[in-house]
């Protein structure tokens, strides 16, 4: 598996990152981003990831099937 870094760039690809606040202000949690740039908080509500202003970690690779 490859070793994940924090960074400020932001996914410019859908899939499955890690994401922190820019105090990291809260644990790190992992979030789904679309086709079109945005992901759910876990609160549920919706945010496009050019206005975040964390770091982000990914994209993460699914699990293998055994």
């Amino acid at each position: 598996m490859a070793k994940l870094t924090w960074t400020k760039r932001k996914p410019t690809v859908p899939g499955w990152y890690w994401y922190r606040g820019e105090a990291h202000e809260a644990d790190p949690f992992i979030v789904q981003v679309d086709e079109v740039g945005h992901f759910q908080w876990p609160d549920g509500g919706f945010q496009e990831v050019t206005l975040t202003h964390g770091e982000w970690a990914g994209p993460i690779e699914p699990p293998e099937e055994p």
